[in-house]
């Protein structure tokens, strides 16, 4: 957490004291480098905006309470079938047995050998009635889940069932957008194969298309959990 968060206050720092392009030249020394905030600050601030974005926010000690409140929620709205992206969190924290041993059926939309295709993954998704996704940064200050798109990242499990689980490290929060995009493009630079669109998540689904009326979950989920795991 620390090596990240010193990263990003070096990112921080240097876009905030370059020059901007036409500018003359200053004698000013250049900014401070600001003190990263602590892991406390970044999820007090992330449960604040959690709730004015009407996430459900779920601080869980470790992998085991996260298992069993996600196995909770699917249960608490009646899920007979739950979808899941294939991140890591999700593999480490055994969610398929969990569901399995709550009378749920979780099914993975992924690629690859036995898998299911794009048609089939729609349908599954669109039929089941909670989908879990693990993420790839929480932004604290607007509480937006970031998820890039990467194998075994189905947009479908965040999009398509009535009711989104996001489940994430505490150390994958983080301050602003701009640390997101700071550590997309490190990864970016790194990568084979260059996908430059990302999804931001920001509560649920919200519309105000007919009359400005607002309307909720209308273009995807209604209702939202973020789960955030603080081992």
């Amino acid at each position: 957490m620390a090596d990240r968060e010193e990263f990003l206050a070096h990112i921080r720092s240097a876009l905030a004291s370059g020059p901007c392009i036409g500018a003359p030249p200053s004698a000013s020394p250049p900014a401070a480098t600001p003190s990263p905030p602590s892991r406390d600050d970044l999820l007090a601030q992330l449960e604040r905006s959690a709730g004015l974005q009407s996430w459900h926010f779920v601080r869980a000690a470790n992998a085991d309470e996260a298992t069993a409140r996600v196995v909770e929620i699917a249960k608490g709205h009646g899920a007979g079938t739950v979808v899941r992206t294939a991140h890591d969190v999700l593999q480490r924290m055994g969610i398929d047995a969990a569901l399995a041993g709550a009378g749920m059926e979780s099914v993975v939309l992924a690629d690859g050998p036995g898998g299911l295709d794009a048609e089939q993954r729609q349908a599954t998704a669109a039929g089941a009635a909670v989908g879990v996704t693990g993420v790839d940064a929480v932004i604290a200050e607007t509480a937006s889940v970031a998820l890039a798109p990467r194998k075994g990242m189905s947009r479908q499990a965040s999009l398509l069932p009535p009711v989104h689980v996001a489940v994430a490290m505490a150390d994958q929060v983080v301050g602003t957008l701009d640390d997101v995009l700071a550590l997309r493009l490190v990864e970016l630079a790194e990568a084979e194969e260059i996908t430059w669109y990302m999804n931001l998540v920001s509560g649920p689904s919200r519309t105000a298309d007919i009359e400005q009326t607002l309307v909720v979950g209308v273009h995807g989920p209604g209702v939202v959990y973020l789960v955030v795991i603080e081992e």
